[in-house]
C-alpha cells in the first residue's frame, strides 16, 4: 500500500465530514458542542464564543466527556482547516454521525468579524 500525503488524507476526510460557514454557525452556535483543536495556549490567546478546548492529540481521550452522545451535533476548527477536518474525520471513525468543520477555521471567523473571547485567568 503507498503511503498518503497529508494533502491526500485531508482530501479523503473532507468528502467525509460536514462544514459549517461562519454565518451558519452564528445561527446554530447555542445548539452544537463547538471544539476548538488547536493548542491551549492558542485557545488561551483567543477562541469562539462557547467553545472547549481539546486540543487534537487529546481528541479520542476525552471526546466522551464533552460530547457522550453519538448523535451530538459537534463542530470542530482550527486556526485554517487542516487540523479540524482531520480531527472531524477522526470522530466519524468513532461513531459520531453529524460532525461538522467551521470553513476557513479560526481565521476565517475572525476575517469575518465575529465575536471571540479570551480564556480566563
Amino acid at each position: 500500500m503507498p503511503l498518503k500525503t497529508l494533502k491526500e488524507l485531508v482530501a479523503e476526510a473532507k468528502a467525509n465530514v460536514g462544514h459549517i460557514s461562519p454565518d451558519e454557525l452564528t445561527e446554530e452556535v447555542n445548539s452544537v458542542v463547538l471544539i476548538d483543536v488547536r493548542d491551549e495556549p492558542d485557545y488561551d490567546e483567543e477562541h469562539l464564543p462557547n467553545a472547549v478546548s481539546l486540543p487534537r492529540g487529546y481528541l479520542e481521550l476525552d471526546i466522551d466527556e464533552v460530547a457522550p452522545n453519538a448523535d451530538t451535533h459537534i463542530v470542530t476548527y482550527c486556526g485554517g482547516g487542516t487540523r479540524a477536518t482531520l480531527s472531524a474525520n477522526t470522530l466519524k471513525n468513532m461513531g459520531y454521525e453529524n460532525v461538522s468543520v467551521l470553513t476557513g477555521g479560526f481565521r476565517g471567523w475572525k476575517a469575518s468579524e465575529l465575536p471571540t473571547e479570551k480564556a480566563d485567568t
